[in-house]
């Protein structure tokens, strides 16, 4: 039997049952528009998640951080740092408790002192404004807490205001713990905001911060590696320095190992809706059996082979899954489509930020292809093993 008479065999059920192989296509793209929708949403969630928090130069990086009162993270160990193999930046951080003040309000804060460098090796970015950069000096970034607490709603308009500093050193005097308040004359020009609306801080220079008071040691330090592949090798060496160290690559695996159960659970739940569909594909694919036994019985008095039926039935199921498959994709990624704008309306409602809740991955879409034909594949193997092992005379005589 040539493809093309083939092709237009088994293409006829449109024509002769419309309604009922329509039916079935749709069923089939039920199934297939579930798993789409929430496997994809499995898969937007993920990248709305980790696209807040992966930056190139963070996943290189180590936070690293005194792992107790007595091991001093001072400038001499960053320098060990920096020479540790692989090692090609270190950016370090301090931090002091002090007091701002905006249009004559007052808040206690921390002050943390960083070069600009820092803020990439770390993963911050502004959701106002910008970063300063290494060049520029009496400019200031605060986070989203902080206008909260001096009741600006707006992180827009708290650009280019100016902070009043104080900065808190503790001192001992005659023995006794005592706090030292300098008073900071120069101003501090707000040039953007960081998101983070729990913690109250301030990032300003580190010479800024050292034009005031004295560093002897830092709180932190975020440790540049040249490539992935060597961060377990410093890590091992920051370690057994006695510092504590954090990856934000760990943070992103386990992110991922979390997400993938997330998305197999998903999964699962269309794959119900799946199966059910599947069941009456097969339904359908063993009813047109029935209907068509007398036909099947002249077929093979024609000369019609084994094969040649076989080959029917199954280009039949074949093609009603790879039309369910692509409807479902339709129906799937339309209904994500408008979910997500709905949620995207409400959001902008209530004063959030639109975001993107569904992913479609090329090789996931795929898939989708290939699960639905060879679902349609496996729903006519039974009918079409039926069809070719029929008796011919048996089925002439079939009503």
């Amino acid at each position: 039997m040539r493809a093309g008479d083939l092709l237009s065999l088994s293409t006829r059920m449109f024509r002769t049952r419309p309604t009922r192989t329509w039916l079935t296509v749709l069923g089939i793209s039920v199934g297939i528009s579930a798993v789409l929708f929430l496997v994809s949403l499995g898969y937007g969630l993920q990248n709305v998640i980790l696209n807040k928090i992966v930056f190139s130069q963070a996943l290189l990086s180590l936070s690293v951080s005194p792992g107790n009162e007595i091991l001093a993270l001072d400038q001499s160990m960053i320098e060990e740092f920096v020479n540790i193999p692989n090692v090609t930046n270190v950016e370090p951080l301090a931090s002091s408790v002090g007091q701002i003040s905006l249009d004559n309000i007052n808040g206690t804060v921390e002050l943390r002192g960083v070069n600009a460098g820092f803020f990439d090796f770390a993963g911050v970015s502004a959701v106002a404004g910008n970063l300063y950069t290494s060049e520029e000096s009496g400019q200031v970034v605060v986070s989203e807490a902080i206008l909260k607490l001096f009741d600006v709603t707006d992180p827009a308009t708290a650009l280019g205001k100016e902070l009043g500093l104080k900065i808190f050193v503790p001192v001992k005097i005659e023995g006794q713990n005592s706090v030292e308040i300098i008073d900071v004359v120069e101003k501090f020009k707000i040039k953007g905001v960081v998101k983070d609306s729990q913690d109250s801080y301030v990032y300003l220079s580190l010479a800024d911060l050292s034009k005031h008071i004295k560093i002897e040691k830092y709180d932190g330090a975020q440790v540049k590696v040249n490539q992935s592949k060597n961060l377990e090798a410093v890590k091992s060496v920051v370690l057994d320095k006695g510092f504590q160290v954090q990856s934000l690559s760990e943070t992103i695996e386990q992110a991922n190992k979390i997400f993938q159960v997330v998305q197999i659970v998903l999964g699962l739940f269309g794959a119900v809706a799946l199966v059910v569909s599947s069941i009456g594909m097969f339904n359908t694919m063993t009813v047109t059996l029935l209907e068509r036994t007398n036909e099947i019985g002249i077929m093979r008095a024609l000369g019609a082979s084994k094969g040649n039926l076989k080959s029917l039935f199954l280009a039949e199921s074949i093609v009603i899954g790879f039309l369910g498959g692509v409807m479902g994709i339709l129906i799937g990624i339309g209904g994500g489509t408008l979910f997500n704008w709905v949620i995207n309306s409400m959001a902008s409602r209530f004063g959030g930020a639109k975001t993107s809740l569904f992913a479609y991955p090329n090789w996931f879409l795929l898939g989708i292809i290939i699960i639905s034909i060879v679902i349609g594949f496996l729903s006519g193997v039974f009918p079409a093993r039926k069809a070719s092992n029929m008796n011919p005379l048996e089925a002439l005589r079939y009503k």
